[in-house]
């Protein structure tokens, strides 16, 4: 599988950036859902680690795994979370390492296609009882014009790798045959210096290697919505013109 923001030390910090705004979220979305003690835990497509020390927390659970097919990014997660187990694993080739009582996934399926039979075979995963915790992106609302154009231009690069950052409005479809505990979208509002925060870093290096974005963009708008984005990043003063429709699933074994 491949990442479509890259795995260099930059994208971790985007991704530390936007875990301190969703992880709180996810973790009171899984202490909510618990209804028993967590043997074992697995991260899906943990990246540097943020999403699985999240996890562990939110478990309470000892034996908590991140597998990711990165090999940067595990070295990366070893570095943080040493107390925490990391296996380079790619999350598309079942058999999983271990079953998993707990599985979570946040912006993975974004990155992946054939999503309907990856639910399947990961659900397949779980210890029986076990259950698998599933937040996509749904859509993202704004009325920003450089928000507007930043997301339509990464909108238009994951699908050009075969993919769909708007994978949670095809959740529906893509658990029907599955065992659906809970199903649901939600709204969450970011502050416009959090949303830049987390699509600048892009506009300076994923932007500046992809051939998608370069045919489509010449180097003066790229660098137009890049310095734009950044004068959001350094403005702090609290306005909230976009938000994020989140789709949240946890999904059991068929029974």
């Amino acid at each position: 599988m491949r990442y479509t923001y890259g795995t260099s030390e930059t994208a971790a910090q985007r991704l530390e950036e936007i875990a301190k705004f969703f992880n709180p979220l996810a973790k009171q979305f899984i202490q909510g859902n618990l209804k028993r003690p967590v043997e074992v835990a697995i991260d899906l497509g943990c990246g540097p680690g943020f999403t699985t020390e999240m996890l562990a927390l939110a478990t309470n659970c000892k034996n908590v795994y991140g597998l990711d097919s990165s090999t940067d990014y595990i070295a990366m997660a070893k570095d943080r979370f040493g107390q925490l187990h990391f296996v380079k694993h790619d999350v598309t080739q079942v058999p999983f390492p271990l079953l998993a009582d707990v599985m979570y996934m946040r912006f993975l399926l974004s990155h992946l296609n054939d999503i309907g039979l990856l639910l399947t075979n990961w659900v397949n995963e779980l210890s029986e009882d076990g259950v698998l915790f599933v937040e996509e992106l749904e859509d993202i609302y704004t009325d920003v014009d450089v928000f507007k154009r930043y997301l339509e231009v990464n909108a238009g690069l994951v699908s050009s790798q075969g993919a769909e950052l708007f994978v949670g409005r095809t959740l529906v479809d893509a658990v029907s045959g599955l065992s659906v505990i809970s199903n649901e979208s939600v709204i969450l509002p970011v502050k416009d210096w959090q949303a830049a925060t987390w699509f600048y870093p892009n506009t300076i290096s994923v932007w500046e290697q992809e051939q998608y974005v370069l045919d489509l963009l010449l180097e003066a708008e790229r660098k137009e919505i890049s310095e734009a984005l950044l004068g959001v990043k350094m403005d702090k003063s609290g306005e909230s013109n976009i938000a994020w429709k989140m789709r949240r699933i946890i999904l059991s074994k068929v029974s």
